[in-house]
């Protein structure tokens, strides 16, 4: 195996672990929430327009209504993420960041009044919103192929966007899906600033030890 092939195997790797610990994290909050503090996590979900409700865009993808409700997430998450690793796994972290940040930011601004936002969705209606433009933006055979299974086996889950059922949140939805459109636009520019960023966390974390 080549020096630039094993490089490519690694970086999938890394990047499908920083996925699965993700997802154990999840459940592990989920085991604590539902089991020990009876949903009582849940409160620190997005209250739009609160202040304490901002702590939400970082908590809510790790809190989740029901074991259903996790269970459907895990599957989604693992799902249009492991596609994204696929296509490129250097783009997981940028797009996962822009995904929750502009889900979070979004619901807490525009989301209904007295209503607490919490669960997944948003990161993976993101993801989805990812898959489906990226080909607009990056035309090649990969990305037309992604472009095309998500449109067939998946666009039934945009009807998610609309504000059809008002015991979900939809904004999630919307705004995920949004910030995974301006994240196909903007990709090259993103994964740079997300490795700027990377670079003065580790830099942060060399200081401190």
């Amino acid at each position: 195996m080549s020096d630039l092939s094993q490089t490519a195997v690694l970086n999938w790797v890394n990047q499908a672990r920083i996925l699965g610990y993700l997802v154990l994290i999840a459940w592990i909050v989920s085991v604590l929430n539902f089991g020990v503090l009876a949903k009582s996590l849940n409160g620190f979900g997005i209250r739009p327009r609160q202040l304490a409700g901002l702590w939400g865009v970082l908590f809510a993808p790790f809190l989740h209504g029901s074991w259903r409700h996790l269970e459907g997430n895990t599957l989604a998450f693992l799902t249009y993420g492991g596609l994204i690793m696929l296509q490129n796994p250097a783009n997981f972290g940028a797009v996962t960041a822009t995904v929750a940040l502009t889900s979070g930011f979004g619901t807490w601004l525009l989301g209904r009044d007295r209503t607490v936002h919490i669960g997944a969705s948003g990161v993976t209606f993101g993801y989805l919103g990812f898959l489906m433009f990226l080909a607009f933006f990056d035309r090649n055979i990969p990305t037309v192929l992604l472009l095309v299974f998500t449109a067939f086996f998946h666009s039934k889950y945009l009807w998610g966007l609309l504000p059809i059922n008002q015991r979900i949140s939809w904004e999630e939805h919307l705004f995920g899906f949004v910030g995974g459109i301006f994240a196909a636009r903007y990709l090259p520019q993103l994964r740079e600033n997300f490795a700027q960023v990377l670079a003065v966390l580790q830099q942060l974390e060399a200081w401190i030890r």
